[in-house]
């Protein structure tokens, strides 16, 4: 029996092409074993062509009411007059979750925007099986987690964002994969959950950014999200049998 069941997630499915082809990658030459995508992402349907279907894979509905990018907007998957108070005065989601807190959200429209999101992954052959948070946007509003509870409730689908523990911090040095790597062996025995932004570095990406993380360190840094999981150091610790890569519906 494995010491280590390890919840490998990848967000951001449907933001853009890099990220669609990253996540495709890493499900099927990888240990990537869960994929969260976002509904109301511009290259939502070339995520849902890639991924829908993919042997081992499970997909989750990144709920979002955020959209973080300078150069990147989007808005709700519903019509923006039926949320008004989700979104901008171009029609598009709050940048932070700080200034969507202060637009005072509606929990019905909230809750509105997520059957939407859920609807339009299973209009494209998405089959959901669990519903996380893109921006950890919870706390914007009192009352909004109960709701969130409910909501997943009445549509049978798992927390993704409770799945797991975190992994400890371990002294190492090294890159990304040796830090994991570390971080596996001084851990307990038990679940945990690790998740990353996975997408091919190139223009695409490095036109990303918002003040303070500008668009080539998120490309870079998402360029080794990609690398991690189809790693060979950690293709040959899961290869052992004490770690091992699960679905959240496992």
């Amino acid at each position: 029996m494995a010491r280590i069941r390890l919840i490998t997630r990848g967000d951001d499915a449907g933001c853009n092409e890099s990220a669609n082809r990253a996540v495709y990658e890493a499900a099927t030459r990888g240990c990537l074993r869960n994929a969260s995508i976002l509904a109301c992402g511009p290259a939502i349907e070339s995520a849902a062509a890639l991924l829908a279907g993919i042997e081992g894979l499970c997909c989750g509905v990144h709920l979002c009411f955020n959209a973080e990018w300078d150069s990147l907007r989007w808005g709700p998957v519903l019509p923006a007059r039926e949320a008004p108070s989700l979104v901008d005065a171009d029609g598009c989601f709050h940048q932070t979750t700080q200034t969507l807190h202060e637009a005072q959200p509606r929990v019905d429209e909230i809750i509105a925007e997520c059957d939407a999101q859920l609807g339009r992954l299973r209009e494209l052959g998405i089959d959901v099986r669990y519903a996380d948070q893109h921006m950890g946007f919870g706390w914007v509003v009192d009352g909004l987690a109960d709701a969130m509870s409910g909501w997943r409730a009445r549509h049978g689908l798992l927390d993704g964002d409770r799945r797991g523990a975190r992994l400890p911090q371990a002294e190492c040095e090294g890159d990304a994969v040796d830090r994991l790597l570390a971080s596996l062996s001084a851990a307990d025995p038990g679940t945990y959950l690790m998740v990353n932004h996975p997408a091919c570095d190139g223009p695409e990406m490095r036109a990303l950014g918002h003040a303070g993380y500008p668009g080539e360190v998120v490309a870079a840094e998402r360029e080794g999200d990609r690398r991690l999981w189809s790693d060979p150091r950690l293709l040959a610790v899961l290869a052992e049998g004490e770690v091992v890569a699960v679905r959240f519906d496992d």
